[in-house]
């Protein structure tokens, strides 16, 4: 049997073993093996029913990121997630930062030195996530890989476009965006300029923001500023009542540099305040 509850605006129903999930993940590598002494990818693939989502480490004002907690052998070290690229999705009347469909996050791990070649490592981990569509519900599963430590490991081609995907929408910076923020009490205002070889801003970027400083249930105001733009952002009820520093990155479906294919510009930057 289902138990329901409401949390803010979420419905969250338990989901038993034996039902049948809408969100499926898995564990999985880049390469077949591992290399003593350096860092390697492992991958969370999701795979999302039709009208359900999983969200973004902010999912916004709603929401909960995926987790896991590791189980390594002595001396491997889980480095911080890189995740997808995600997107502004529609929940009902509530907006979240989050993804459908196929997915791949990367999860790094550095192996220690003093591996001996063609032993196998095995990987564990405990992997917590929330999935949503007309309800919400939380899920847990057990996942484990194992890995044969090798020379020369090569990739494995069922998953390498996830891998790539991820790595080719990773933030960048962009040399000549001059981007500003100040904070006016319950606003942000960014204001972004393009260098002269640059193209001019995108109409609307969306700031997906590493804290959960913005809200995601008021949209920005833009105001064009000759080639460049400027920003109102509404704070969460939960932010700083002075934001100092402001990081995440804008992204844009027309991307930021002349050729388009950089969506994503990071942004870390100091916030000024009105005297």
């Amino acid at each position: 049997m289902k138990h329901v509850l409401i949390v803010g605006f979420l419905w969250l129903t338990s989901i038993s073993q034996a039902e049948k999930k809408p969100v499926k993940v898995q564990l999985i590598s880049e390469m077949d093996g591992i290399i003593s002494g350096q860092t390697f990818n492992l991958g969370l693939h999701i795979q999302h029913e039709k009208g359900w989502h999983t969200y973004w480490k902010n999912p916004g004002d709603v929401g909960l990121a995926p987790t896991i907690k590791w189980e390594l052998p002595k001396g491997f070290e889980a480095m911080p997630f890189l995740w997808a690229s995600p997107e502004i999705h529609k929940m009902g009347i509530i907006d979240v930062q989050a993804y459908h469909g196929e997915v791949t996050h990367i999860l790094p791990i550095k192996a220690p030195i003093g591996l001996e070649n063609d032993s196998v490592v095995t990987l564990k981990g405990r992997l917590s996530w929330l999935m949503c569509s007309k309800q919400c519900i939380p899920a847990f599963q057990d996942v484990s890989i194992k890995l044969p430590v090798l020379k020369q490991p090569t990739f494995i081609g069922k998953w390498k476009e996830g891998f790539v995907r991820t790595k080719t929408q990773q933030p960048v910076v962009v040399e000549g965006w001059n981007i500003t923020a100040l904070d006016k009490g319950k606003i942000i205002e960014m204001q972004i300029n393009p260098g002269e070889d640059l193209p001019k801003t995108p109409a609307k970027p969306w700031f997906f923001c590493d804290e959960n400083h913005i809200t995601t249930q008021k949209h920005p105001e833009y105001k064009q500023l000759g080639r460049g733009l400027v920003m109102r952002m509404s704070k969460t009820e939960w932010a700083p009542a002075k934001i100092t520093q402001l990081s995440g990155h804008l992204n844009s479906p027309k991307g930021w540099d002349r050729s388009g294919k950089i969506k994503n510009l990071r942004v870390s930057i100091p916030v000024g305040t009105l005297n």
